[in-house]
Order: structure tokens, then C-alpha cells, then sequence
């Protein structure tokens, strides 16, 4: 850095009106690449630039978008910024983020939110039909148990909206961040035990996205792996039309034994090089500061 302060087009000045002139980008460690400070405080609009921070993000991308009422949309964001309690690598690899990575950790004195942005949000603990507002983030977080919100409640009428099961249900966790919705539901992977049940062994200390529900009942689903190598790994997914998609998930060993059988038969060419060892095609991939890193990924 020059040591002046960053900026690019479209940027707002102290005085006057937007840049208008200049790269759309800010070159900071690779193009289009910013230092910026959507990673702790959220901020993607006015003057995201900061290079006191050392965080790289880069925008949203949309890979796929199937119009429908909830519709099914994958898209990945990219954010170098690491909290002290940062989520599992996801399906794009370390510091890529799609909208179904939100992810919800259960501690005994905290919850704590991990956004598809990479970033860590707290709140207090809560009873079984108990809610909670964020005004910093402008976001309810609300546990399921109750059948209705009080009368006059902010979200009585989108609560009633969903379906019973979801209501009703104490191990879930409801979050959203309009009282129009839609809803992001908090669950795991297993079949979401009723209200009554007996409970088999603990939960697990988290919950991963489930679901969304719209203020019309309406719901989106995604069907995760209960066990094997891609266990809690979406494969599935519902949308609000009913419609079923399915996802093609690849581990780094099955990624590795194509690459190995790839190249051995690629050594019977004259033009081929010399052959490589095994340690150029792993079967796991190191860890990484993001955590670690099972190299699941989403198949082209």
C-alpha cells in the first residue's frame, strides 16, 4: 500500500459526490480483491475499504438461480477474515462461504451464529419459544417450543406461518432477519425428533441450516448426508415448488485416485513426463487457520 487511503469506483467521498473514474476493483493482494470491513462489522455498502484490517473479500458470485417461490439459488463469497469461532471449510474450500454454511453453535453461556459471510454473531441463550433481537445485525434468532408469539409481537405472524412441527419442536432454532421473512432453519442432519421424544444420546453442540420457510408456509429443504464421508453434507434439495435437485459431492481421496489413474495412463504417451509419486496426488488435505479441511467439494 502507498500508505493513502484506498478506494475505488463508485466509493463515496469526504466531500462531493461518488468516484467516478478508476478500477471498480482495488487491487489489495490480487484484482479485484478488497481489505474490507464487511468481515467483523458487516458493512457491504458506502466505503467498504479498510486497510487497517488485512481482510480480503471478494463479492458474491451466483453460479445457479432456479426462479420458483423460495427458490434454490447457490452462490459462494469469499472472505480472509477469521473469528475466534469460525464454522467447518465448506463445500468451496477455506474462506469460501455459500448460503447454506450458516451454522449455529450451542455453548453454555453463548450462541453463537456463524453467518455465510464469515462471521461470528452472539447471542445469549434461550428457552424453548424464546427470542431474541440483534440490533446490531438487525437479525431475530428465535427457538422453536411455542405454538404462538404473544399478540403485537414483531414476528407473531410470521411464526405463525410455519408449519407445526417446526413450531413446536424445542431442538430447533429459527433465524430471520425481516418480519416478512423468509426464515433460516436451524436443525441437524438426523431426523428432527419431536417435542415428546426421547432422546436417544446428546445433540450435537450445533446446528446446521435445514431449511427456509416463507411467511406463506411455503418451505425450501436440504437433505444432509446422516453418515458416511459426506455425512452432514447437503446431497439434496427441495424447493418451494416441490422440485428436487441433487448435489454431486467428491471427497480429496476420490478426487486423488482420478488424478492417479488419469496419469498413469497418460504415461504410455511419448511426450509424457516423468512419472509423479504418490505424495503429488493426497489423499487428505493439511489443515488450514480456517480449520480443518475434510475436501468435500461440489462437483462441476
Amino acid at each position: 500500500m502507498s500508505g493513502k487511503p484506498a478506494a475505488r469506483q463508485g466509493d463515496m467521498t469526504q466531500y462531493g459526490g461518488p468516484i467516478v473514474q478508476g478500477s471498480a476493483g482495488v487491487r489489495i493482494g490480487a484484482p479485484t480483491g478488497v481489505a474490507c470491513s464487511v468481515c467483523p462489522g458487516g458493512m457491504t455498502s458506502g466505503n467498504p475499504v479498510n486497510p487497517l484490517l488485512g481482510a480480503k473479500v471478494l463479492p458474491g458470485e451466483t453460479d445457479l438461480a432456479l426462479p420458483g417461490p423460495l427458490p434454490f439459488i447457490l452462490s459462494r463469497t469469499y472472505s480472509s477474515y477469521r473469528t475466534r469461532t469460525p464454522a467447518p471449510v465448506g463445500i468451496f474450500g477455506p474462506g469460501w462461504k455459500a448460503p447454506s454454511d450458516i451454522r449455529l453453535q450451542l455453548r453454555d453461556d453463548a450462541l453463537v451464529l456463524n453467518d455465510n459471510g464469515g462471521r461470528s454473531i452472539h447471542f445469549e441463550p434461550l428457552l424453548p419459544g424464546e427470542a431474541v433481537y440483534s440490533r446490531s445485525e438487525s437479525m431475530w434468532l428465535v427457538r422453536g417450543g411455542k405454538a404462538a408469539q404473544p399478540d403485537g409481537h414483531t414476528l407473531a405472524r410470521l411464526w405463525g406461518a410455519l408449519p407445526p412441527d417446526i413450531r413446536l419442536s424445542p431442538h430447533l432454532y429459527l433465524a430471520t432477519n425481516s418480519a416478512q421473512g423468509p426464515w433460516w432453519i436451524l436443525g441437524w442432519s438426523e431426523r428432527v425428533p419431536g417435542a415428546e421424544d426421547v432422546l436417544p444420546a446428546p445433540l450435537p453442540p450445533y446446528r446446521v441450516l435445514t431449511g427456509m420457510a416463507d411467511r406463506f408456509g411455503r418451505t425450501l429443504t436440504y437433505r444432509r448426508e446422516a453418515a458416511g464421508d459426506l455425512a452432514g453434507e447437503i446431497t439434496g434439495v427441495t424447493d418451494g415448488a416441490g422440485r428436487e435437485f441433487r448435489l454431486v459431492l467428491t471427497t480429496q481421496a476420490q478426487r486423488a485416485e482420478e488424478a492417479r489413474k488419469q496419469h498413469t495412463a497418460s504415461l504410455s504417451s511419448p511426450d509424457t513426463p516423468r512419472p509423479l509419486s504418490d505424495s503429488a496426488f493426497p489423499d487428505t488435505l493439511p489443515g488450514t487457520e480456517y480449520g480443518p479441511d475434510r475436501g468435500i467439494r461440489l462437483s462441476a
